[in-house]
């Protein structure tokens, strides 16, 4: 766990136990929640982009105490249907970014047995191999190296499991503050003769694993871009083409309508009310953002702005009773609206 989780699970814990998150409860808990993950991992595997990975254990985990606690496990059309119906009981959609195949191999299983819907949102460039996911071979160069040099961030040194987790954490956030840093970051890469193809193609969804998991009545197949963008740096023509022909893909490749979008990274940086309108005129029904929040009747006003709050590896009683409270928006937003837009 780095410091800035460890921070918020020890303010979590607190706010458990001290009854302030029932207080905040009832202005920041909403009517349901929209859960973000990426790729489900055995248990025991060590990944440096552990931000991305949830251990399959802890998913069965958070999916059985949702039960116990009589959340409803719903669709996200049935989400969406359920911002209308303000006596419904609270209810958690789960949804999965980008593609991996461990999304039909490992979080599958653990969806069925707690009969549990979810969303993949696909994007086309995994499943061609052909996405230039430096979030891989970022990992990859950190996993084999003792020492990292990022031209323009500096020397990274990480020896142990800790400090390479540590420093993907690092390395990351300052990307997602400048994407102009990425053009150092794949030299870099390609000078340790790092192979993204071949990292994406390890793990992404095949053709006809995703066909597999389109015909699940469990899973909604949902868009994600062509290339996997930050949508906000690309022209308005762009943005439009990458969502429009990653829709088409999937909706040939599946043989299903595809009516839900995710924007790539999702912060206020990558995605905005330009974004939103261009998905809104393409005709699909919501897009999510990974702006932190719960779900409101209001957001029936903004379903191409839905906010997510993401779950990982390190959720224990206190932090999955806090985001369920909706304590999450609560501390990001510094007690700020409850309700989450672009």
């Amino acid at each position: 766990m780095s410091l800035p989780e460890a921070i918020k699970s020890a303010v979590y814990t607190a706010a458990h136990f001290s009854g302030l998150s029932g207080a905040l409860a009832a202005r920041y808990r909403g009517r349901g929640t929209i859960f973000a993950l990426h790729s489900i991992v055995d248990d025991d595997e060590f990944h440096p982009d552990h931000t991305l990975r949830c251990p399959a254990g802890k998913l069965e985990w958070i999916l059985r105490r949702l039960r116990q606690q009589r959340f409803d496990l719903v669709t996200f059309d049935e989400a969406i249907e359920r911002l209308s119906t303000p006596v419904a009981r609270p209810f958690v959609t789960f949804t999965f970014d980008d593609g991996f195949a461990d999304n039909l191999t490992k979080a599958l299983p653990g969806m069925e047995k707690f009969a549990a819907p979810f969303t993949v949102y696909v994007s086309t460039g995994m499943v061609t191999r052909e996405i230039d996911a430096w979030w891989f071979g970022l990992a990859a160069l950190i996993r084999s190296h003792d020492d990292v040099v990022i031209p323009g961030l500096g020397r990274f040194h990480c020896a142990d499991a800790p400090s390479k987790q540590r420093a993907y954490v690092a390395i990351e956030a300052a990307v997602h503050k400048n994407f102009d840093l990425l053009p150092a970051i794949r030299a870099t890469l390609a000078d340790a003769g790092i192979q993204i193809r071949a990292l994406v193609d390890s793990e992404a969804l095949s053709e006809e694993q995703l066909r597999t998991l389109s015909a699940h009545p469990l899973v909604t197949i949902g868009g994600h871009t062509t290339t996997h963008p930050n949508l906000a740096r690309t022209t308005p023509a762009t943005a439009r083409w990458e969502m429009a022909q990653n829709r088409a893909f999937l909706e040939q490749i599946t043989g299903r309508p595809v009516n839900h979008n995710a924007y790539p990274f999702g912060h206020s940086g990558a995605c905005g009310d330009r974004e939103a309108e261009i998905c809104r005129t393409l005709g699909f029904r919501t897009a999510v953002t990974t702006r932190s929040g719960m779900l409101f009747a209001e957001h029936r006003r903004h379903l191409h702005a839905l906010p997510r709050i993401c779950l990982t590896r390190d959720e224990n009683p206190s932090t999955l009773h806090c985001k369920l409270n909706g304590l999450s928006r609560a501390f990001n937003s510094r007690l700020g609206h409850p309700v989450v837009a672009m």
